[in-house]
């Protein structure tokens, strides 16, 4: 029964610790694009 605790406590920890790299990469990503001066959609002449 301990090693299925301990299981799912770690299996927690690195759950957790997953999230918060991914979210930081991500973030890291994002601060430095650079904003687009187009139009999103480009329907041609009507």
């Amino acid at each position: 029964m301990i090693k299925v605790i301990a299981a799912c406590v770690i299996g927690a920890a690195l759950a957790g610790g997953g999230t918060v790299l991914a979210t930081s990469l991500a973030t890291d990503s994002t601060a430095t694009a650079e904003p687009v001066n187009e139009t999103l959609y480009n329907y041609g002449d009507r």
